[in-house]
């Protein structure tokens, strides 16, 4: 088929649906729709009598009909009469995004150590290691208990081992060599 067959095949086609489509009658509003608290008016219609093809045209001393919001119906009471249906909104957003759980808390750890190294004193094979702690001075050996907080694990190697009791968690402080 040559194109200029096909171009006066396609514009017939088209002129055809123009053609029906003026000539199709335009069916009358409806009357009455079903909605609870408002009806809808009856608009007139008449047929032209210029127009001979036979439209109908509205009649213009009738004023159109204005469109009404909607109003949507209160929700029901259920069966026990006391709680209200749940109105579901058809155009609420809906987004699939995922927040990622919270970070978890880092451990916690204790604090510096609050003591001075001032010296030691070896006597009779016992280190006793002198300390300064906020101004007080304090004389430590293996299994002493400080202020309730620490406890003196090990004495030995120029370190001292102390265990932080509310995390039990060690600590070293550093008391020099052993000569």
């Amino acid at each position: 088929m040559k194109p200029k067959q096909r171009w006066l095949i396609l514009g017939s086609l088209l002129l055809a649906t123009l053609v029906a489509g003026y000539l199709v009658e335009d069916e009358p509003a409806p009357e009455k729709t079903k909605r609870k608290g408002s009806v809808a008016k009856k608009s007139a219609v008449s047929p032209s009598s210029s127009a001979g093809s036979g439209r109908l045209v509205a009649n213009s001393a009738v004023p159109e009909q204005v469109a009404q919001p909607l109003s949507f119906p209160e929700p029901e009471l259920d069966e026990v009469g006391s709680d209200r249906k749940k109105v579901i909104d058809p155009f609420r957003t809906k987004s699939w995004f995922v927040a990622p759980p919270p970070p978890k808390p880092p451990k916690p750890t204790a604090p510096p150590l609050p003591f001075q190294f001032l010296g030691k004193l070896n006597e009779e094979g016992e280190i006793r290691v002198f300390l300064n702690h906020q101004g007080k001075h304090i004389i430590a050996k293996v299994g002493d208990v400080i202020n309730n907080t620490y406890t003196v694990e090990e004495i030995s190697g120029g370190q001292m081992v102390l265990l932080y009791q509310p995390l039990k968690e060690k600590q070293i402080l550093s008391i020099g060599s052993d000569k």
